[in-house]
Formats: C-alpha cells, sequence, structure tokens
C-alpha cells in the first residue's frame, strides 16, 4: 500500500509557496495518475504547518518550528507504516526529510539513501551562507548539524549516494570528502552518462531497503520553473525519467518529493512533472502523453 502523507511547510527556506504544493500534486495529477495506473494507495491526515517564530534565530531561520513539525512527520510515519508499506511524502521544502529520513531509517536499519538534488543539503549550523534548515538533511539524518536535536537513529555515511549536485558550497565539498559519501555531480552524468552512473548506485544499493528523496530543483528550469532555487544546466527530463524508472526496480521503503512551489509555477508544469516522476518511482507510466490522453486532468 502506499500511505500519502502531506508535509507542506516553507520554513525551512527563504521562499514561501512550497507549503501549498502536497494539495497541489495531488488535485491536479497525482490521484488521477494513481488511479489510472490502478496504484492502491490511502492519505494519512495532513500534517499542520507549523508557526513561523517570531524572532528567527541569526544562523538557523525557524529552527524550533522545524524540530517541531520534523518530530511531528516521524512519529506520523512510525505510527501508520505497516511492514509492507511505501511511504510517499510531500513537501514543502527540503527540510521535512528530516523526519521522513529518521522514518525510514526506523523501519529498517539497513535502509540507505539515494538523494536527488543540485545541492548536496550537507549544511551545517556554523558553515551554513544562509541558515536555512533546508540545507541541512543529509547531514542532520547522517549523526552531524542538527541531530543531538533529535537524537534518532542516524544513518552511516557510506548508505548515502548524491545525484544530480551542481551547486556545491565549499564546506559541503570538504564534508563529503572528509566522510567518503558517495555522490555525482552533473559535470560527471555528462561525462560518463546517466546509465552508468545508475547502475554504480544499483551495484552498491545490492537491493537493501531505499528511500529515494527527489528535489524537484534538481531538474533543469526549463522542466521545472516552479521551485525556490532554479536550476539552469541541471538534469533533463529524460535523465530525471530514466532515474525513476530505474529505481523502481529497487526495495523501495519511501519516498519524497520537495520543492515544488505552486505559486512559482508557470502552467501546473512543474505540478505536473512532480506526478509523472513520483508515479515512474512506483512502477507505473504517468508521462506527459499519459496525462494527455487522460481528459479528466486539471
Amino acid at each position: 500500500m502506499i500511505k500519502i502523507v502531506q508535509a507542506g511547510t516553507s520554513l525551512g527556506s527563504f521562499n514561501q509557496g512550497s507549503e501549498k504544493a502536497p494539495a497541489a500534486i495531488l488535485d491536479t495529477t497525482l490521484r488521477a495518475g494513481l488511479e489510472k495506473n490502478a496504484i492502491e494507495f490511502s492519505e494519512l491526515e495532513p500534517m499542520k504547518e507549523a508557526n513561523q517564530e517570531a524572532n528567527n534565530q541569526k544562523k538557523l531561520r525557524n529552527l524550533d518550528a522545524i524540530i517541531s513539525f520534523n518530530t511531528s512527520l516521524y512519529e506520523q510515519i512510525t505510527s501508520s507504516a505497516e511492514s509492507n508499506d511505501i511511504i510517499l511524502t510531500l513537501g514543502g521544502d527540503h527540510s521535512i526529510s528530516i523526519g521522513s529520513l529518521f522514518a525510514s531509517k526506523a523501519r529498517n536499519a539497513q535502509t540507505c539513501i539515494v538523494y536527488i538534488d543540485a545541492h548536496p543539503d550537507c549544511s551545517n549550523p556554523i558553515d551554513s551562507p544562509t541558515g536555512n534548515i533546508h540545507g541541512m538533511p543529509l547531514s542532520t539524518v547522517l549523526g552531524d548539524a542538527l541531530w543531538a536535536n533529535f537524537e534518532l537513529q542516524k544513518y552511516q555515511y557510506n548508505e548515502v549516494f548524491i545525484i544530480g549536485a551542481k551547486d556545491i558550497d565549499e564546506a559541503e565539498y570538504r564534508y563529503m570528502q572528509a566522510h567518503n559519501i558517495t555522490y555525482f555531480t552533473i559535470d560527471t552524468i555528462i561525462r560518463e552518462g546517466i546509465a552508468q552512473v545508475l547502475d554504480k548506485v544499483k551495484e552498491k544499493l545490492a537491493g537493501r531497503p531505499l528511500h529515494v528523496s527527489l528535489d524537484i530543483d534538481s531538474i533543469d528550469s526549463s522542466e521545472a520553473p516552479g521551485t525556490g532555487i532554479v536550476n539552469r544546466g541541471g538534469l533533463s527530463y529524460r535523465e530525471s525519467s530514466y532515474i525513476c524508472r530505474e529505481l523502481s526496480n529497487e526495495n523501495i521503503l519511501a519516498l519524497d518529493c520537495v520543492e515544488v512551489n505552486p505559486i512559482r509555477d508557470i502552467d501546473n508544469k512543474t505540478v505536473l512533472l512532480a506526478g509523472d516522476l513520483c508515479i515512474s518511482l512506483l512502477g507505473g507510466n504517468w508521462s506527459p502523453y499519459m496525462q494527455y490522453l487522460e481528459k479528466d486532468i486539471k
């Protein structure tokens, strides 16, 4: 059973709008696509948006609210998920992956992460150039950054695989190299090809449970204009679709789709793309052609 969690918040970033993404994705495309593909699903109670802090910390914006939101998200997932369920968490900015990733590790200690993002999101409070917590999910679930605020079971550095990294802060480079984290930049994908990159990732996964965290800003802005940080030179539609189709054959435990911003979108292009890729990850087909054929798409 696919269980869908609506985790709408924009407190982890500078931009408002991503809190509206879960409802937009579900109403516009995802429900119809799941039904068309005969994929059984249910929807959990939507998460309540945390209140923005009156006095934001200089270094970490909305820290207390984000800790509370992710703790509640973790509890909702771990209390609702059965052993055979796949949890699909719709963000929201990428800070929501703190709760969802911790929940996957609690469900199965062998879980690995494939993190599809233009940014490696392994900043820390000292070196972060923005203080935005959507840049800290990976370093937090790896036991660093904000981990002391949760103290939940952490991932090992060799259980993370980053695909599509492009805009990487110097401190993030040092962090990934110091801990020997596997990452594939856009330049690596151009040089080696996406098929070879995915073959390397799948070989290392070796059938272990998988949490896929898909940030829509990993995809080129020509395909995904509705996001907080537009990405010129990101993954193409062909590459991102291939990634999702290939990973759908792995032992998927959970998925995130984050950083869709409907108020910045153009003709629902990014919202429709999110539905397409989520369903590809679940083994279905919700391509633009299939969406075109489905006349009742809003």
